[in-house]
């Protein structure tokens, strides 16, 4: 079986830092507009918290059973990838861009 995994020496320390900033920016988006939850919908906080965790704990929960399955740094990429080809697999990167680009076009305004 061929080795995985990164080669060593190989993430230097921009690379690094960048991965670190990436690794904690979910839960600092949580932090960051708890506040603002809380003003909007009030009382109602931690049902609106369970009602958006759900939903990332089951996918956290397909990528912890696919890891069992086939052990991959690329995850969603890898495995839409092998299981419907590249052109999918390369479809969904350029999706999750396209929303996430959508999401934050009013800051561009």
């Amino acid at each position: 079986m061929a080795d995985k995994g990164l080669k060593s020496n190989v993430v230097g320390l921009f690379a690094g830092t960048m991965l670190g900033i990436y690794s904690v920016a979910p839960a600092y988006a949580l932090t960051a507009t708890l506040g603002i939850l809380a003003v909007s919908v009030g009382a109602k906080t931690p049902v609106v918290i369970i009602a958006g965790f759900l939903p990332m704990f089951t996918a956290a929960y397909a990528y912890r059973e696919f890891n069992k399955i086939m052990l991959d740094s690329g995850t969603s990429f890898t495995w839409t990838s092998k299981a419907l080809g590249p052109y999918i697999g390369w479809r969904g990167i350029h999706e999750s861009a396209h929303a996430q680009m959508a999401k934050h076009e009013h800051l561009l305004k």
